[in-house]
């Protein structure tokens, strides 16, 4: 029993210490890019066709939000194509703080 609540009490504390990621509040906004050789694609989802990658410290404009199958996607301008918009997986996209 006191294995048990040994377990529990730790893993309690562990939940505790994990900070929930942040999230955009309004759009367009200033991003970076937190993973390294993270793909974007044409369309929102993992089957969509991949168009290039980010690299770890990248800014991007985030200029919209979905949702699919619960997880994020942001929509932003290709780095590499003047107009056109791309989806990242939201997971790879932090806020920049001013």
């Amino acid at each position: 029993m006191r294995k048990l609540l040994a377990a529990v009490l730790l893993g309690s504390v562990i939940l505790c210490g994990i900070a929930e990621a942040a999230v955009f509040t309004s759009f367009p906004a200033d991003g970076i890019c937190t993973g390294d050789y993270v793909r974007y694609r044409a369309r929102p989802g993992t089957n969509s066709k991949i168009l290039g990658r980010l690299f770890e410290g990248d800014e991007v404009t985030v200029l919209s939000e979905v949702r699919v199958k619960s997880q994020r996607w942001y929509e932003i301008y290709d780095p590499n194509a003047s107009g056109r918009t791309v989806w990242v997986a939201g997971q790879y996209i932090a806020p920049i703080e001013y």
